[in-house]
């Protein structure tokens, strides 16, 4: 990338291909979509983070100064039991880095998100992946977890750009219902009609919350329903 880099999407992974089609859109309003960078959450690899930051320090002197970078965060962040992971400590080291350092940005914190991806780390892929090989896996009892679909991360996120002022923020972008590992795992079954294999671990955190408030409207206008049968919508509409 050179001086002043003129792409509008960086990255070629799961976000940066779902959000291609809006590439006119975001040259519209002036933004760059950074969605490059380590997208296992298990990740523990030192070299490969810093590796990961290092790439979006070097990012601030190639990117427009007028321009708006939209960075992805996570809302493991918020998560008691997951917010002193190396990665999720990098992510926040790498937003706290944006806030200082870019002009002007928006960061979009996403939560586990769902979609025609083939990265075998995120957790519902992890799960669906064991109960199909008919292999035992760990189960942590008190974790919770909010899924949506990246067909809504995708309509939330251009209608909040479309309709509200977006510069210098941090946004959660995040179905408000959280689900327990155990019913994850009890709508996969019944979607597969596989036995899952599992052992119990008393291991997790269920008392943390993510903030929507800033996008009770545009769920509204998207006309999304984070009702009772959405996960199970969701997960059907990918992998059965």
């Amino acid at each position: 990338m050179n001086k002043n880099c003129p792409n509008t999407i960086i990255g070629s992974g799961f976000l940066a291909k779902n959000f291609g089609k809006y590439e006119e859109l975001f040259k519209k309003l002036n933004i760059c979509v950074y969605a490059a960078g380590v997208s296992n959450s298990l990740c523990k690899d030192r070299k490969l983070l810093e590796k990961d930051k290092k790439r979006l320090y070097d990012f601030r002197d190639k990117i427009n100064k007028s321009k708006i970078l939209l960075y992805f965060g996570t809302c493991s962040s918020y998560d008691p039991s997951r917010n002193k992971n190396p990665y999720v400590k990098n992510k926040l080291e790498i937003e706290n880095f944006i806030k200082k350092n870019f002009q002007k940005y928006l960061i979009i914190r996403l939560p586990e998100v769902v979609g025609k991806s083939i990265n075998s780390n995120t957790l519902i892929n992890f799960f669906f992946e064991k109960i199909k090989r008919n292999e035992i896996f760990n189960l942590w009892t008190k974790a919770r977890r909010s899924v949506i679909d990246i067909d809504d991360v995708t309509k939330i996120l251009i209608n909040l750009l479309s309709n509200t002022k977006h510069e210098n923020k941090t946004i959660n972008i995040a179905n408000p219902e959280k689900y327990s590992s155990i019913h994850i795992v009890k709508i996969i079954e019944n979607l597969t009609a596989k036995k899952a294999k599992y052992n119990l671990v008393n291991k997790g955190e269920d008392n943390w919350t993510i903030d929507v408030s800033q996008i009770i409207d545009s769920i509204e206008n998207c006309k999304i329903k984070f009702n009772r049968n959405y996960l199970k919508y969701t997960l059907e509409k990918y992998f059965i």
